[in-house]
């Protein structure tokens, strides 16, 4: 799953191994062995050293429990806030936009905790920044959504009224979808 994304822990060697993907395949269990079963972790630090990267069994563990689990989590979270807000409102949402209205939806709550008596001038303008830059980002995805949608319509209007292919083209680039 090299399409999971999740920060690399500067203290862990197999979050910091180019290989790091592929040990992460065999942990979740979508990369099996050569006889079709699932890795054990023994098999995995043998797989590891041969490819130059030396660990144990406790290291392993600890990359799996501390930095795999909570991204996978996190993943499926986001899959299921996705499906949440696409079933409430009827649109189909990118990840990207789900994950936007994940962020804004945070920062918000943190600012509305913040005791804002307490903070400085300085304090209270970063953080009303990083709430607008939150809400700014959403609404960027939001018109590209938009974009797309009304992009789609168009060139599935014009395909049907028999436009050329030249001038469908000229269509995308317009919209920016070229």
């Amino acid at each position: 799953m090299s399409s999971l994304f999740y920060p690399r822990e500067p203290r862990c060697k197999i979050c910091n191994s180019p290989i790091r993907d592929e040990i992460d395949q065999m942990l979740l269990g979508n990369q099996l062995t050569e006889h079709g079963e699932r890795w054990c972790l023994e098999a995995i630090v043998e797989w590891a050293r041969e490819r130059g990267l030396n660990t144990s069994m406790a290291a392993l563990s600890r990359h799996k429990n501390n930095h795999l689990n909570p991204a996978v989590q996190a993943a499926l979270e986001t899959e299921r806030m996705v499906e949440a807000i696409s079933a409430a409102t009827g649109r189909k949402l990118s990840v990207a936009r789900a994950y936007a209205n994940a962020v804004l939806a945070k920062t918000l709550r943190i600012l509305d905790d913040l005791e804002w008596d307490r903070l400085d001038t300085d304090q209270k303008l970063r953080a009303v920044t990083h709430g607008l830059r939150a809400g700014e980002v959403l609404s960027r995805l939001e018109r590209a959504d938009v974009r797309q949608e009304v992009a789609t319509k168009v060139e599935k209007t014009l395909s049907e009224a028999g436009i050329s292919q030249d001038l469908l083209q000229k269509v995308r680039e317009i919209y920016g979808l070229a």
